[in-house]
């Protein structure tokens, strides 16, 4: 089932790999397809920097003295705090002031509410990230940091901020709870800490967390695994870094991403490190992870910062983007473009492809900025002294990811300050993407996307974007996080993985974009949730924010939350009318598979 949250038409490796992106069976409707590449038409990117029309001139961060790894630092968290269908912006103040939560006013402005929700805290902040860690519909926060400005940097001042939702007179409110669920400090007592992520990673339906660290000496990249509340409803985290196999020295961690990278459900973990170090663990399903880094040509070569995943060449498995540093003296060693191959290995394609020279890179998005089905690469930059005043850059896909060109100037995506972070954002449920840069000292910056309201015929661009809701069903982790959703018009297929959209020091929202060039109505947006149960739309118009939900099990075809005589009718006439809703197993065909399937499920949760 699914409904509209809004619609504005404004401006043991497996080797056997099978792409998401299924041949669809015509006498079901829905054309045959596989994944294409798309021939750009003349670019159409543009952007401008709206930071004090949005209301957003008073965010400037100032690092406090003696702040851990003060030159690296700049981050924040773009999600909807309060439930209202709109992004805001949570932004890490450095603590030389009081971070700031901006709130949406729906409008294209935003309002500090930073002391009204308890968040106003100077602390010796590096990084956030952002996940309903607790699952009671409330977007709660991360942050790695080392204590209030009010004395020396220390150990064992992460906070964790649950959001408490709305109180009786309608007013929102956070409480760290990071001691009570024990994931207030790293390794042993050390004052560290700089990027975090969120993940499902052992399919449990909770939400596990890791944490960076930086210091090479030491193991302190950890990961918690979240073991659900204990009487007192408080959600218990333990550190399962060495039982799960993920215990090194000398990896320098900037940021952890967790996505199933080999379409088996259980997300990878691709942990971003400095000095060449990063590393790729394969999850084996069971609890454990085991390094094959060495499958991952090119990743060791990077000063690698920031990371962002997604199918860049429209083949059905998933790639990934990797900033890094590009000497002046050396040339090198430069962004990092993985394209992953049949067999799973990956390959080093940015000196090929014209990514390779970013400067300083830190904070990378790879989205459709442009809405032409293909995915285009932007990236902040910066690092104090020598490397002041290098640009971000904007790399344009110019069909089939194998050749990009830099139009960050033309296209007015203008940043010459000190960025770290970056995360994307749409200010208005307008469908485009805009842009968010957290600086290291300095102006938090917003772009806006002009796609919409500067295109000549608005409308003959189009856009779907999709969240999920998992609340019905509590075997499926918060917002779907770890699904992965194909969209499909005529020959056109996009896998859109569904990730916590870590990045360095910040996160972007929980929920997926694409881009659906002249497309109108969708053939098909099909859910694969992460216990291997599908959903399957058909016939859906684009220019929409769409919620998708997962009934109670996958065999509630009502849905009700209960399974009888009703769900069995429901598949029923589904099936019967030819509806790909009765796709059961996901193969985009219907036939006696699926009814065996439903049967199957039905019989087995009753």
């Amino acid at each position: 089932m699914f409904r509209v949250g809004s619609k504005i038409m404004k401006r043991s490796v497996d080797t056997q790999r099978v792409p998401l992106g299924l041949i669809v069976c015509a006498s079901f409707g829905i054309p045959m397809l596989a994944f294409a590449s798309h021939a750009n038409a003349q670019s159409r990117l543009g952007f401008i920097e709206i930071t004090e029309e949005a209301g957003l001139s008073d965010a400037i961060r100032d690092v406090a003295n003696g702040s851990r790894y003060s030159s690296m630092q700049g981050g924040g968290v773009v999600g909807d705090f309060n439930n209202d269908g709109y992004h805001d912006i949570f932004a890490l103040a450095g603590g030389g002031l009081a971070d700031y939560l901006y709130i949406n006013n729906q409008d294209g402005t935003f309002s500090n509410q930073a002391a009204q929700w308890g968040v106003d805290l100077a602390h010796y902040s590096f990084g956030a990230s952002a996940a309903d860690f607790n699952n009671d519909g409330y977007l709660d926060i991360f942050i790695t940091s080392y204590g209030s400005t009010s004395f020396a940097p220390n150990s064992g001042k992460m906070l964790l901020l649950q959001n408490n939702g709305p109180d009786e007179h309608g007013n929102w409110s956070f409480t760290d709870v990071a001691v009570e669920c024990g994931v207030n400090r790293l390794f042993g007592n050390t004052r560290d800490g700089l990027g975090s992520g969120w993940s499902d990673y052992d399919l449990d339906g909770d939400l596990d967390l890791m944490v960076c660290g930086y210091i090479e000496d030491r193991a302190c990249n950890r990961l918690f695994r979240n073991d659900g509340p204990n009487d007192e409803g408080i959600h218990i985290f333990t550190d399962v870094t060495v039982i799960a196999g993920l215990e090194r020295t000398g990896v320098p961690g900037f940021t952890p991403q967790f996505v199933d990278m080999n379409n088996d459900l259980y997300p990878e973990l691709i942990l971003i490190a400095d000095t060449g170090n990063s590393k790729y663990f394969h999850n084996m399903g069971d609890g454990t992870f085991v390094d094959m880094t060495h499958i991952v040509g090119g990743i060791n070569t990077a000063n690698a910062m920031g990371i962002d995943i997604g199918d860049i060449n429209n083949d059905g498995l998933l790639d990934m983007y990797i900033s890094s540093i590009t000497y002046d003296l050396t040339g090198g060693p430069g962004n990092v473009l993985l394209i992953q191959n049949p067999d799973g290995t990956y390959e080093n394609t940015a000196r090929d492809n014209g990514t390779y020279n970013g400067y300083w890179g830190w904070g990378v998005l790879m989205q459709d900025f442009d809405h032409d089905r293909d995915l285009d690469l932007a990236e902040t930059n910066g690092f104090l002294g020598t490397y002041n005043g290098d640009p971000a850059v904007l790399f344009e896909n110019l069909g089939d990811g194998t050749t990009f060109s830099e139009v960050a100037q033309q296209s007015g995506f203008v940043h010459t300050g000190q960025g770290r972070g970056m995360c994307r954002i749409d200010i208005e449920n307008d469908g485009d993407l805009d842009i968010v840069i957290f600086e290291n000292i300095g102006q938090l910056r917003l772009y806006e996307n002009l796609l919409i309201d500067d295109a000549p015929t608005p409308d003959d661009r189009n856009w779907i974007r999709v969240l999920l809701d998992t609340s019905e069903r509590d075997t499926l982790a918060p917002h779907g996080l770890g699904a992965s959703i194909s969209v499909i018009t005529g020959e056109h297929t996009r896998l859109l993985p569904v990730h916590c959209g870590t990045n360095h020091a910040c996160s972007s929202p929980i929920e997926s974009h694409a881009g659906l060039d002249e497309s109108t109505i969708i053939d098909a947006i099909q859910v694969r949730w992460n216990d291997g149960s599908f959903t399957t739309l058909t016939g859906v118009d684009a220019n929409q924010i769409l919620t998708i939900s997962a009934s109670s099990s996958p065999s509630d075809y009502l849905p009700d939350g209960t399974l009888d005589i009703h769900d069995v009718i429901a598949f029923l006439d589904q099936y019967n009318s030819s509806n790909l809703s009765a796709d059961h197993n996901g193969d985009l065909r219907l036939n006696f598979y699926d009814v065996a399937g439903f049967v199957r499920d039905f019989l087995e949760a009753r």
